[in-house]
């Protein structure tokens, strides 16, 4: 009854103006932003289910895009505007960022090697598998092009759809995840570089040397400026910007401008602006913002433990409330942003995968096979990690290849690479591993498997 009810309420006002043709832009686009937000919801409902919650929102934006397929409404207007696909993109940076924010540099690097292991392999394997079973024997494809399109768009990894099924299992600060945040941005890295060779082979039918040259030369700057540069100047940076106020409404407005600025620069030399979001955090210090002010709550809690006499009050005070607090105020300060902004992300990542369109017998073999290479090519990449860290966990994670899978997918389709089918195959595949990331990564960790 219940969730009947709730559809009800979802569907009603699209069934309101599905005759209003006339309604003006702006009216249609809150309307939607309104099912859509609220609609995200359902993830509640899929997580009693003891299912992850994104799929409820990944779900809701495929049957949205059902209804933008039959011209339901306004929904097949909805799918492209470019209004939704910003927020959508803002959603991606701050889940990124508030990543970020929760993890820590030392961490990271103290698995650097085994995340380099890690993306090297689930690059490699995928593209090896793509190039050469998938091109030369499924497709039965004598074109060079298009076998090392296919290896890149399987070579892709898209983690942001891990990361919340890390988050929602509470296994984030997990050695095994934190190697797939790694290995998550060297891979995006390497598919960079893999997607410049094959476009460029494409466009001039030769490798220009000259243009790979230049993404690497960018990548250095980036990650030294960020990560050598930035790391040493950002306290100071932050410090002169509490000296004009010590609210929290300036703690916030810096931490999002910050990320959006990373965000931009990534993106202006040529890097996934989600890196830079990542980055962002990860080059934000929480101990900046100590000598701003506190809650009122903080406070009151400071006082008590101050003037108790009971040490084990005292003691529970400093270390479950205190630290705690210190360690995860930036992230409780972004997370209410993140609570509107990231489903919209993942719902609308969901729009833009038109199962009746790929609804034929050819794009489901095409689709099984690719989706089959895609999971197997990124389980290889834990086989060689420690027996201490959960190689399948790690396998998992890095399967999901979501938004960057798209772009690459709508790079292939744009340079007349992929065939309808074979376009809507890879899409099929992206569906597919965003699915079975999620159940996979839930069953791992219930049953503890190793």
């Amino acid at each position: 009854m219940r969730n009947g009810l709730f559809t009800l309420l979802v569907l009603l006002p699209t069934f309101a103006l599905a005759e209003a043709g006339h309604a003006s832009q702006d009216s249609w686009l809150l309307l939607a932003l309104a099912i859509i937000i609220g609609g995200a919801g359902i993830s509640w409902i899929v997580r009693k289910l003891t299912l992850p919650t994104v799929l409820g929102e990944l779900g809701l934006g495929m049957l949205l895009a059902v209804l933008a397929h039959y011209h339901f409404g306004f929904w097949d207007q909805v799918v492209s505007n470019p209004t939704l696909a910003l927020l959508a993109e803002l959603g991606s940076i701050l889940l990124l960022f508030e990543i970020g924010l929760e993890s820590s540099f030392r961490d990271l690097v103290s698995v650097g090697k085994h995340g380099l292991v890690t993306a090297l392999i689930g690059v490699i394997a995928p593209f090896l598998i793509g190039c050469w079973v998938v091109g030369e024997w499924v497709f039965a494809s004598s074109d060079i092009k298009l076998n090392l399109f296919l290896g890149a768009t399987l070579a892709a990894t898209s983690t942001g759809i891990s990361v919340r099924v890390f988050k929602d299992l509470g296994i984030l600060r997990n050695p095994a995840c934190q190697i797939v945040l790694t290995a998550s941005i060297i891979d995006d890295i390497l598919g960079l570089v893999i997607l410049a060779f094959v476009s460029g082979l494409v466009i001039a039918g030769t490798l220009d040397l000259i243009t790979v040259g230049h993404i690497l030369l960018n990548v250095v700057i980036f990650f030294v400026l960020a990560l050598l540069v930035a790391r040493r100047l950002t306290p100071k940076l932050m410090k002169w910007v509490l000296k004009i106020s010590h609210e929290e409404s300036m703690i916030v407005i810096s931490l999002v401008s910050f990320c959006l600025f990373w965000a931009w620069f990534a993106h202006a030399i040529g890097l996934a602006s989600i890196i830079g979001a990542f980055v962002a955090g990860l080059i934000m210090d929480e101990v900046v913002f100590r000598k701003a002010n506190q809650p009122h709550w903080y406070q009151k809690l400071l006082e008590l433990s101050r003037n108790t006499t009971n040490q084990e009050t005292q003691q529970m005070i400093q270390d479950q409330i205190i630290v705690r607090h210190h360690h995860e105020r930036l992230v409780d300060l972004i997370k209410p942003l993140n609570y509107v902004l990231v489903p919209i992300f993942f719902v609308y990542a969901g729009m833009q995968v038109d199962l009746v369109a790929v609804a034929n017998w050819n794009t489901l073999v095409y689709g099984f096979w690719l989706s089959l290479a895609a999971i197997g090519g990124k389980l290889i990449s834990g086989v060689f990690l420690p027996k201490s860290i959960n190689r399948w966990i790690v396998g998992f994670g890095m399967v999901p290849r979501g938004e960057i899978g798209l772009i690459f997918a709508l790079t292939g389709r744009q340079l007349g690479v992929f065939s309808t089918d074979i376009f809507a195959a890879v899409l099929l595949m992206v569906v597919v591993t965003s699915i079975v990331t999620p159940l996979a990564l839930q069953f791992i960790v219930k049953r503890g498997l190793k």
